[in-house]
């Protein structure tokens, strides 16, 4: 997104608007093509769109068998979703997704057609999807590239198995060396966060306050399976189970037939991953709610394929039926999705601050230069987001944080729980106002703050700590929209 708005001088919020769009439109437009070929019929395309617009069933469940009892029973939702959601939450494991899903196509296509530009584009492919995101492109890619390699060397005689191993082994090679950068620094990250494995074994958690403690975690295991999944997923995972299972019983061509196993591979390792691992860099379990997606995909494009009349595969009626039921289910869900992406529930305070934001940060970047560091209240607008996200920045100032908050430091930050904490702690209180002259210094000379933007919102507009502190000289002051101090 950075690059994009650099070469093409629109700003953050464009360029995050421009390049979520691209990314859906290529995912979907991946699994159109894949359903397409697999059916060989053209409506199956009509079949993804609408299955990938499914919800979920929480709010049916929720207005059938009343929210507060259900409460009692499941934990909420903590993100998991289908695939209009991701797509529109976090696109850049999306398109790590679609890389990953691209790459298990072209090495069953390998399998039969071995040659060098394959071995280059399914390299190129994983390490684009490592780059994208270290959890879909490296962790859940790596898995299904261990379960889908026996399944292909055995469709192989000797000769050819050789042949194919060097040349996996070849693509291998330049993945690991293509990603060298990328795991140097996520190590690197890792390590000065001190949060030791960036990934553990727990359970998908399910079931709340009824059963006792013991119990819940017992009931969990099958509950990711029988309960959470069905209700996330509820177009696409019963139809998509049982498309798998009749394809692979089925008289498929051999291309069809590999791309179907590798398919399954994926959504095995996706399903997995999400159901037993459990990332620690953070706040979030991004790793099992993201691992998710190449299964999604995929099974949107079998249950598609499949629905459709998949060439020699039985059962088309009732994967059809069972596919539109739990499309129907999720229609509250979809709904209320894009009601709220359209017309906000609540319209917060800070809405019309931020209609005004765009003028802010154009007056800031007169006094900043392109690498200069900005500070301004890590909580500026933080009713506008679910999470105190120093949105505003992050849109709109074209220019670097010298912190952005908490929540933006757990991503980008290699920072210790401890450290990240002192710093959210120091930048809260001078923009509160409580800010002592060594800490107003601190920025200047210790987090490199080369210009401070104060506004009407901050505590610190009636007790401004920087009005008389030498570090910093006021550059400009908008009466009742801002100041913007430069540093000495």
């Amino acid at each position: 997104m950075i690059g994009w708005s650099v070469h093409s001088a629109a700003s953050g919020w464009e360029a995050d608007i421009g390049l979520t769009w691209f990314t859906a439109a290529a995912s979907l437009s991946l699994m159109m093509g894949l359903a397409v070929w697999l059916s060989k019929r053209a409506v199956a395309a009509v079949w993804v769109v609408v299955l990938a617009a499914a919800g979920s069933l929480w709010p049916t469940l929720s207005w059938v068998f009343n929210a507060k009892t259900l409460a009692l029973l499941l934990l909420p939702s903590i993100g998991m979703a289908g695939w209009l959601f991701q797509a529109t939450w976090v696109p850049q494991h999306l398109m790590a997704a679609s890389c990953v899903v691209t790459a298990m196509v072209l090495v069953a296509r390998y399998c039969m057609q071995p040659s060098l530009a394959l071995v280059l584009a399914i390299a190129l492919l994983i390490a684009a999807g490592f780059a994208s995101s270290a959890f879909v492109g490296g962790i859940t890619s790596a898995l299904a590239g261990l379960l889908a390699a026996p399944i292909l060397l055995r469709e192989l005689n000797s000769q050819q198995r050789l042949r194919v191993v060097a040349g996996l082994t070849i693509a291998a090679f330049l993945v690991v060396c293509l990603i060298a950068p990328f795991v140097r620094d996520q190590l690197a990250a890792i390590h000065a966060r001190g949060s030791g494995s960036p990934a553990i074994i727990a359970p998908y958690r399910v079931f709340d306050g009824w059963f006792p403690v013991w119990l819940r975690r017992v009931l969990d295991i099958p509950g990711y399976w029988l309960l959470i999944l069905p209700i996330e997923l509820p177009a696409t995972f019963i139809a998509g189970m049982i498309a798998f299972v009749a394809a692979l019983r089925g008289a498929l061509p051999r291309p069809e037939r590999l791309t179907v196993a590798v398919f399954a591979c994926l959504a095995g390792a996706g399903l997995g991953i999400s159901w037993l691992l459990v990332s620690t860099v953070g706040e979030n379990n991004d790793l099992g709610l993201r691992a998710i997606i190449p299964a999604e995909i995929v099974l949107i494009v079998i249950t598609a394929a499949a629905a459709t009349g998949l060439p020699s595969v039985p059962r088309r009626a009732l994967i059809a039926a069972t596919a539109l039921t739990g499309l129907a289910l999720s229609v509250p869900d979809l709904v209320r999705m894009i009601h709220n992406n359209i017309v906000a529930p609540i319209i917060p305070p800070d809405a019309k601050v931020f209609a005004q934001a765009p003028d802010l940060w154009a007056a800031t970047r007169r006094y900043a230069p392109p690498d200069a560091r900005i500070a301004n209240n890590p909580l500026f607008l933080k009713d506008l987001t679910p999470w105190p996200v120093n949105i505003s920045w992050a849109l709109l100032a074209n220019r670097s944080s010298c912190f952005a908050g908490r929540e933006m430091a757990i991503a980008f930050a290699p920072l210790s729980a401890e450290r990240r904490s002192q710093v959210n702690a120091t930048f809260l209180r001078v923009f509160a106002g409580e800010g002592t002259a060594l800490d107003v210094h601190e920025l200047a000379t210790q987090y490199g703050c080369d210009v401070v933007v104060i506004v009407p919102q901050d505590k610190a507009w009636e007790s401004d700590p920087f009005a008389t502190a030498p570090d910093y000289r006021l550059g400009e002051a908008r009466d009742g929209r801002w100041r913007i101090y430069v540093r000495r």
